[in-house]
């Protein structure tokens, strides 16, 4: 049964076979690097307890175990005739050295006999229950200690909601038949996200009973406090980042009438001086992009930091494009005759409508902004300044967010720091969605923008945008956070 000589305390213990990945998960959930993480068998020799979470005098302390050995298998004969399999497998004497797989077997159930309230028992989701038949045994050493078993699913690969659905109804109905095992659930040490963390202790709540509850539901909330907390100081690093997109300007050229005009008609030429301007711009983007993610990278408790291959993937993004898709001089010919007439003519571009009286700079104003919309991701910002369009900024915030959901999902297990080459495809797909849905309040943000911005005015609602684009992404990806989002 639980220990009640500490009530305040809770104990949880890592438990699987040799090799499953139960350091690398310790290291996800505690945020800091412990033990040796190595792909060979019984790296981790002795069991070693980490405090993982206090609050109000309550603490939660996660050991990590040895794994269970092959050889254990070996012993299933024996311990089931036992009239004490425990006390006599606990009681036997193994060489360290020449016994290890007993010997870590022995330290494994002796730590979950004497410390332990809930067992964290990791199982190998890229095989099949009937493929891995010492899981059965492991839990059937588990029910003769009599503590219970909550089973987390670990190497899923690439995350994958509808096999991870498949995975975990496969792995209870082959559990079932333990009444030890109180949940089956998806916690990967590489590719988890924080939203899915303070199940632990959620499912402990739902095990546990009188002052063990109580401190397991204390720091449950305190869990998803301080994980709601970084979520806040992430969405105020990314919103200081969209602000700087949104505020960044470059002046346009002083040029003479017949120099813009022969500029605009004649395709061959591309504008020299819009390419300088953008490419000075994509820099700055770069490097502010660059800052933020290694903001977030050391936020959420991971080393390293992003690399060239986001550089390389930022710079396809926002490439300078010199390709004008439509002849300007058809469309310049019309404003001009339209003006002429003293008509009015709406220029595709950005749906900027020119009037008579004043013929020489609304023409100019106007091509130029059609030049930049169709041209380039820039646009005119009045005072012949020039910034980013609506539809790159979009770009951008698509971009930073599909950064942040790849931080989010990286286990410190994995190691330092890795850019994506390539995120899961129904990140995209829900995120684009949710932009979609809410284009019109990206839109109002966009024209807040420019020289005349107020950068006292932005935060809070790119604060509140960003925040509010998350949350519906995550609920969606994970529809039981939704819960945690209204607290």
């Amino acid at each position: 049964m639980a220990r009640d000589s500490q009530p305040r305390e809770l104990v949880l213990s890592l438990i699987s076979h040799t090799n499953v990945g139960k350091t690398a998960l310790a290291r996800t959930l505690l945020r800091r690097d412990v033990g040796e993480v190595a792909d060979s068998a019984h790296v981790t020799t002795v069991p070693e307890a980490f405090p993982l979470l206090e609050k109000e005098g309550r603490v939660a302390r996660l050991w990590d175990t040895p794994g269970f050995g092959s050889n254990l298998a070996k012993l299933a004969k024996r311990l089931r005739s036992n009239d004490n399999p425990i006390g006599w497998l606990l009681h036997q004497v193994w060489d360290r050295g020449t016994d290890k797989s007993l010997w870590c077997s022995q330290e494994a159930i002796r730590n979950v006999q004497a410390e332990s309230d809930i067992v964290l028992y990791l199982v190998d989701a890229s095989q099949s229950p009937s493929s891995v038949k010492y899981v059965d045994l492991e839990i059937e050493v588990i029910e003769w200690i009599g503590k219970p078993v909550l089973v987390f699913l670990n190497q899923t690969g690439q995350r994958d909601p509808e096999h991870e659905r498949l995975n975990e109804l496969e792995w209870r109905a082959h559990l079932s038949r333990f009444d030890i095992v109180k949940n089956v659930d998806t916690l990967d040490a590489f590719t988890r996200c924080w939203t899915e963390e303070h199940h632990i202790l959620e499912k402990a709540v739902e095990v546990l009973e009188g002052e063990k509850k109580k401190s397991a539901k204390v720091l449950r909330d305190a869990w998803i406090e301080r994980n709601l907390e970084t979520f806040d100081k992430a969405i105020e690093g990314m919103a200081k980042w969209a602000e700087f997109a949104l505020s960044d300007t470059e002046p346009l050229p002083k040029k003479g009438i017949a120099d813009q005009i022969f500029q605009l008609l004649n395709r061959s030429e591309h504008n020299e001086e819009l390419d300088r301007i953008q490419s000075e711009m994509y820099e700055r983007l770069a490097e502010k992009t660059s800052t933020t993610v290694n903001d977030l990278i050391a936020l959420y408790g991971l080393d390293g930091e992003t690399a060239a291959e986001l550089e390389k993937a930022s710079k396809g993004e926002f490439a300078v494009k010199r390709d004008v898709e439509e002849p300007l001089a058809a469309t310049l010919g019309g404003v001009v005759s339209g003006l002429v007439g003293g008509l009015s003519a709406d220029l595709m571009s950005g749906g900027m409508t020119f009037g008579g009286g004043t013929i020489v700079g609304m023409l100019l104003g106007g091509a130029t902004t059609y030049a930049l919309a169709r041209g380039y991701n820039l646009t005119q910002t009045g005072q012949n300044m020039v910034r980013w369009s609506e539809a790159h900024f979009l770009t951008q915030i698509q971009f930073l967010t599909m950064l942040y959901l790849a931080i989010s999902h990286y286990g410190r297990g994995r190691g330092i720091w890795q850019d994506p080459v390539n995120n899961p495809t129904h990140w995209q797909e829900v995120l684009q969605q949710q932009l979609n849905e809410e284009s019109d309040t990206w839109s109002k943000l966009w024209k807040k923008g420019g020289i005349n911005s107020d950068r006292g005015t932005l935060p809070k609602p790119l604060k509140k945008a960003l925040r509010q684009l998350l949350v519906r992404v995550f609920s969606q990806l994970y529809p039981e956070s939704k819960e945690m989002f209204r607290r």
